[in-house]
């Protein structure tokens, strides 16, 4: 009676890790390193729908970043941005609908940037950056964005004959 108990568990176990990430949980396999100078791709498995985000900072730092990635289930991934050598960062994922948390992950994950990794990283991505600061000392400000001219219209009109200049007209 007990071997037949501890088989049905044994079997239920082993269905629910056959069939991926349970609800409410993040599934990740933890590189340990990411590669000096580029931008390392976090695979993840989730089963739940919505925005996956990564939170990402320094080792020792207070303020958290993100980032957020592409929720494909299983194949699902986020790219973090490129860290200095030799520097660590903690890490984990949520799965947001709207601003509810629907998953996240069993805990915060540690990596470090080396020479040598072979992590998986992201060869041709088109990612804007920012450093990520306290609040009002980013080098980049949203009020420069409203700074700038706005022009209504399109070009000038050229002139049917633009006007010969001096050294043009000398020459025949």
């Amino acid at each position: 009676m007990k071997t037949r108990i501890l088989l049905t568990l044994a079997f239920a176990m082993c269905a629910v890790a056959a069939f991926g990430a349970q609800p409410g949980v993040i599934d990740h396999n933890p590189p340990g390193c990411m590669l000096v100078g580029e931008m390392p791709i976090m695979k993840v498995d989730t089963s739940d729908d919505g925005l996956l985000r990564a939170y990402f900072r320094r080792q020792g730092s207070t303020d958290w970043c993100f980032v957020d990635g592409k929720n494909l289930g299983k194949l699902s991934q986020v790219t973090l941005p490129k860290f200095d050598p030799n520097e660590a960062i903690e890490y984990y994922f949520i799965v947001l609908d709207g601003k509810r948390v629907v998953a996240k992950s069993p805990k915060i994950y540690n990596a470090k940037n080396e020479q040598h990794c072979d992590a998986p990283f992201a060869r041709h991505a088109i990612m804007l950056t920012l450093e990520c600061l306290p609040p009002g000392t980013n080098p980049i400000s949203m009020t420069a964005g409203y700074a700038a001219k706005t022009i209504i219209g399109g070009p000038p009109a050229s002139p049917e004959k633009p006007t010969q200049t001096a050294a043009n007209s000398s020459v025949h």
